[in-house]
Formats: structure tokens, sequence, C-alpha cells
């Protein structure tokens, strides 16, 4: 079964993370929906349809399949990688209404594990957040992303340790924090202005969620609001500084970051003669094979075709930009568009390794790591599609090389004789499920025989099963 499909509405999966709480709505699973794996926190989420696409989708024949949104709330469920494909495969035995009881029940389990408390007093109302913004702040500056534990380990331990408390601590923090002001808005005179206040740090809260959560990252993410914490503080009556003075400190910070970053990895790099730092944000960097770069240093968390433009507005003759902030990254959009401009556009790591190369390579560099991890991805996508028994998988081309690639290139082998029809579906369901993980795949099926016989031009041939 191969079918178009658009992406679930960020809001829409927002409302389905705030029903599961983390977890597989299958009430006989209910395990966490991310596993630690190598000290990692991974996502086996499956955002699951109740009754699938098209005419011939899991669960399509029912009643309601013409009378409702298929890609609406009410006919999604959050379960894990395992109970999706099974309650997909064996549709005749999960029925609609039954997965629907299963959706409904476990909703109200999750919002009893957090009931909110009816508060009438304000200063008590205010003490709950301020517990919560606290402890949040702690581990913030512990182990977050501008932390010594992070800096001190560039893409190391201490980011994994800072995916974990997001993931335990600060989002459920955040969420609370919401649910005290928004439940308790009616006990207090109308307009009430913590109400107010709270609707800004709510903005920053659900990008936050969106960016640790979904693949679907904010542009210009919204940082923490410090008046927000300091409007609460000083209506408690704690001493707190200014959101002005904090933001200078902040900014006075990050600058220092950089240059540790700078210190640390670039000034004593193999590949570079001599770094000159033109101003706070940029730097002249002159390689060895006599390339000069003038280098464009960001922050910024989540860095988007909207951050390019403003950046290229201050300077338009830069060569580089590197993302410094180890817990950062670019959208894809972005990287093409740097690619296409001949604009490196780079993590730290990735840049102290493309200034190795020229050209493309330099542009479209890849970390063996990256490598490594489409490699296991694919693996696990061609094990979830149930391979035939003696078939081999490999991938070509651009993949396994570049960055940004237009396409997936897959040789599917297989021993001779087969059975046609199990290795159709094999192709289709791996065509799916490559489609909605990394874009459009181009599969190409050969006998052992056929691939044998070959004058293989296939660029980076690589067996990624079994």
């Amino acid at each position: 079964m191969t079918t178009t499909r658009k992406s679930i509405a960020l809001n829409t999966t927002r409302q389905l993370w705030g029903q599961c709480g983390g977890f597989c709505q299958n009430p006989s699973c209910n395990k966490p929906l991310f596993r630690e794996a190598e000290g990692s926190s991974v996502s086996i989420a499956n955002v699951a349809h109740i009754i699938g696409h098209g005419s011939s989708g899991p669960r399509s024949d029912h009643e309601l399949a013409e009378h409702i949104d298929r890609d609406g709330v009410a006919n999604l469920i959050m379960l894990c990688l395992e109970c999706h494909k099974v309650v997909d495969e064996l549709e005749n035995r999960f029925v609609v209404e039954e997965m629907q009881e299963w959706k409904t029940a476990h909703a109200e389990r999750i919002k009893s594990l957090f009931s909110i408390p009816n508060i009438k007093d304000e200063r008590e109302l205010l003490i709950e957040v301020n517990d919560l913004l606290e402890e949040n702040a702690a581990l913030f500056q512990e182990c977050g992303p501008y932390s010594e534990n992070v800096i001190g380990g560039v893409g190391g331990d201490g980011l994994k340790v800072w995916k974990k408390r997001c993931l335990d601590t600060i989002l459920p923090n955040n969420q609370r924090i919401i649910a005290l002001i928004d439940a308790n808005k009616r006990n207090f005179p109308y307009p009430w202005e913590m109400y107010r206040r709270m609707l800004e740090y709510k903005i920053h809260a659900d990008a936050f969620q969106d960016n640790c959560l979904t693949d679907q990252k904010i542009n210009d993410y919204k940082l923490f609001p410090r008046r927000f914490d300091y409007f609460v503080k000083t209506n408690l009556g704690i001493a707190s500084e200014h959101p002005k003075v904090i933001e200078k400190q902040e900014l006075e910070f990050r600058y220092n970051t950089v240059q540790t970053f700078i210190e640390r990895f670039l000034s004593t790099h193999s590949a570079i003669a001599s770094l000159q730092e033109l101003n706070r944000g940029t730097m002249l960097v002159e390689l060895c094979d006599g390339r000069k770069l003038k280098v464009f240093v960001t922050n910024t968390y989540y860095f988007t075709d909207y951050t390019l433009e403003r950046v290229l507005e201050v300077d338009p003759a830069v060569d580089v930009i590197i993302c410094s902030s180890p817990a950062g990254q670019y959208s894809d959009s972005a990287k093409k568009e740097c690619i296409e401009r001949e604009i490196g556009l780079f993590m730290l790591g990735e840049f102290m390794g493309a200034i190795n190369h020229n050209g493309d390579l330099y542009l479209n560099f890849l970390l063996k790591s990256d490598r490594e991890q489409r490699k296991e991805r694919i693996t696990q996508l061609i094990k979830e599609a149930n391979p035939p028994s003696g078939t081999q998988v490999f991938t070509f081309g651009s993949f396994m090389r570049r960055k940004h690639f237009q396409d997936v290139d897959i040789m599917i082998v297989y021993e001779e004789p087969a059975d046609i029809t199990k290795l159709k579906l094999f192709e289709s369901e791996l065509g799916r499920l490559i489609c909605n993980q990394f874009g459009k795949p181009d599969l190409t099926i050969a006998s052992n025989r056929e691939f044998n016989a070959l004058r293989l031009d296939y660029d980076n041939l690589s067996q990624v099963y079994p």
C-alpha cells in the first residue's frame, strides 16, 4: 500500500503529545515513547491513523471513513513503532471502536496524574510557579547548551544529559506552569496580569516542546522570556536582576563561549594557518591551502532561511556560517540555500572536518557519525519492511556522502528463485518508510546473478542489510 500523505499539522502533533503523556496509548503496552540506547534518548513514537487513508488503508472500510478528517486529532493515536505495525498488519483484530477507547482511557489516566489544584490565593499560586521555574533554571545552568558540561564535551555526554532533562523534567514543568495559571484564571479579577504574562511564556514553551519532541522545528526559536520570571519573583518580593541586565550578561557569556570554541578547537586545527577576529561575531580564517574564509559565528538555536537573510543583510561577504551552540542545528532548506550560494553552513564539528576538503565535498561535508546514523536508520527501516529471506540491500550515490541529497538510491538484491509477490510488497513498504523518513527513494531490484554481472558505476556503494 502506497498513498501520498500530507504531514500531520503541528498543532495536531502537540495535542497528541499532550494526550499521550509520552507513553504508547495501547493499554497492553504503555511503554515510554523515548527509549534509552547507549546513553541517548531515541524516539520510538509513531502517529497512527485509526482509520487509514485511501480505500485500502487499515480500517478504511469503516462507516465513519467518509465523514471524518483522517488527519484530525480524533482519528489519530500515538503508538510505539511495534504497536503501530501490529495494529495495521492485523487490522481485523484491532477495530476502530476499540482503538478509540484506548485513546480516551489513556488521555483520562494522564490527565488524572497531573490534576491541577484549585488555587484562590495568588501568592500561593506564584510560589508553585516559581518553584517550577527555579528547578528549570537550575537544570539549564547545570547542563544546558551553554553550561560547562556541554562546552567541555561538544556533542558528547553533556548534550545527552541535557536532552534527558528536557524530556523528563523541563517539558512537564512548563506544561504544569501553564496549566496552573490557565485553570485558575477565573479565580482572580479580570483582566488578570499573571495570565497575560503567561501567554508570552506559553509561546516559548510550545516552541521548546516542538524542538524537543518533533521534527517540525520552529523558525527563530522563542527564547525563555525573562520578563515572566522577573514578574513572578518581584510579586513574591524576591530580589531579581532586571531582564535587560540579565540579557546583557547572557549575551556577554555567549560571546565568551564562542571565543572558547575558537581557542579550544580552531586555533590548533592542522588545516588553519591563522585566525583573525574582525569583531565579536566574525573572524577571518586563512587555511594552509591558501583559502581565506570570512566566518560568521552564531549562537542561534535553530538556523533557518530567515536567519540566513538577516546575516547576509549585515554582511553579504560572509563565506562561512558556524552554528556554535552544541544544542542548536540548522534547517535542511537553509543548508540547501547556502550550498546554492556557495556559503558553508556548518555546526562547529562539521566545519572542522569540512575545511580539509574543497568544492562540493567541502560544502556538503558529512560527518562519519552522520553516515553511520543514516546507515543504522535505513537498516532499521528495512527490518520494519519485512525483507524476504536471502535479500540484500545496498545504498549508493549521494545519500552516504552528502549532507544535502536529492533522493535515496537503494538497490534490492534477491536470491533466485524468488517469491515476486513478497519482493514487491517489501519494495513498496520500504519505499513508503524511506519516503516518510528521508524523502524520495529511488529503488532498483536485481537478482544476485544480475548484480554480480553489473559493471557498477554506483558511487559509495554500501551494504546496509543484512
